[in-house]
């Protein structure tokens, strides 16, 4: 048992179990243990799709530019990344932006989203040379001011922390975490969850039945679609469904391999799937357009990948094959293509995003 395990097992044991959002919060945020508060997973235990790939985050930054001219060019746009990683992503993008519409970053401003330190670091050294108005904020809430905004958030949504909920026959109990025999183990609430936490739609589900929820998830981005709904656009890309299931999804990966959800807290990146019609619903009560979702296949697709690599293969011919065997990893149904998608947000007024037409 780790010091983090420690810790928790005497917190269960002061104050109760917890709850799987909560516990997801203390082994990816606790600053001295946690997965993204103390270290950089990125490489250590998953690869993101920035760090396969320039592509990607340059068909990004051009989605961002296209939004941008299609809704008239605002003035004083903001640009905003929740979770920039090592800030790989953005550097790709605002190198592209600068390409096709300098005068968006002439005019705009760039705002990182992040609270990891070392993360926080890593951002800053990757992107000092750029011309950007850089600045960043841990919440999104310090973020977007009167303009215009334009948002991206590459594989963020997946680790935001979810509540679980098991069908029985006396109806749903949300499992917890707590302590058995001086170790951490799941449980179930023994009173059943009040009814309105479980939508209707899942009264078909079977005994054992899982429904899942990640109540900030779906608060942020209500939150996010009010700004956007004035003007600007949001693009989410993140491994997750697009219809109704009964399964736990709730995963920890450590070294690129699957591990045990409760084993080693903090040693893992703990994530789950994204409920991505219950983002678009959440989008649509914050008065936005929703779109999609969409593979990232059929995403990335529209966009132009495959003439971008082409032409980046051409350029690099010594690295042609890395190159093709990169974008294949996005673009493949049985790598990320099909498992990653997109959704986009935008005004109710404004033409449809790019790769969602």
């Amino acid at each position: 048992m780790n010091a983090l395990a420690a810790r928790i097992v005497e917190l269960i044991e002061t104050e109760g179990p917890l709850s799987i959002a909560q516990f997801m919060g203390l082994c990816l945020h606790d600053p001295v243990g946690g997965a993204y508060g103390s270290r950089d997973p990125i490489g250590r235990d998953f690869v993101t799709a920035p760090e396969i790939s320039q592509t990607f985050g340059e068909l990004c930054g051009l989605w961002v530019a296209q939004t941008w001219h299609d809704q008239g060019r605002p003035d004083r746009p903001r640009l905003v990344e929740l979770g920039p990683g090592r800030g790989t992503l953005m550097a790709d993008a605002l190198r592209a932006i600068a390409a096709a519409a300098p005068e968006f970053l002439a005019d705009g401003e760039v705002v990182l989203v992040e609270s990891s330190p070392v993360l926080k670091a890593m951002q800053r050294e990757k992107l000092k040379t750029s011309a950007a108005d850089i600045s960043w904020c841990e919440r999104f809430d310090e973020s977007p001011g009167e303009r215009a905004l334009f948002l991206l958030a590459n594989e963020f949504f997946d680790c935001l922390p979810v509540r679980q909920f098991v069908k029985t026959q006396h109806g749903w109990h949300e499992r917890m975490v707590a302590v058995r025999d001086g170790a951490l183990a799941f449980a179930l609430a023994p009173q059943p969850a009040n009814p309105s936490l479980v939508p209707s739609d899942r009264a078909e589900a079977p005994n054992g039945g899982v429904y899942e929820v990640a109540p900030a998830a779906l608060a942020l981005v209500e939150e996010i679609a009010r700004t956007v709904a004035v003007q600007g656009g949001a693009l989410i890309v993140d491994y997750g469904y697009d219809e109704i299931g009964f399964g736990e999804t709730l995963q920890a990966v450590s070294g690129h391999q699957f591990a045990e959800v409760l084993a080693e807290p903090g040693e893992s990146d703990l994530s789950a799937h994204v409920d991505f019609p219950a983002l678009a619903r959440a989008a649509r009560a914050g008065g936005a357009a929703a779109y999609g979702p969409v593979t990232q296949c059929n995403f990335l697709a529209e966009l132009g990948i495959g003439p971008r690599a082409e032409r980046l293969m051409i350029a690099n011919p010594t690295q042609a094959r890395t190159i093709a065997a990169a974008v294949d990893r996005l673009v493949n149904p049985k790598e990320m293509g099909a498992l990653f998608k997109a959704l986009a947000l935008a005004p109710k007024t404004a033409p449809s995003p790019p790769g969602f037409c």
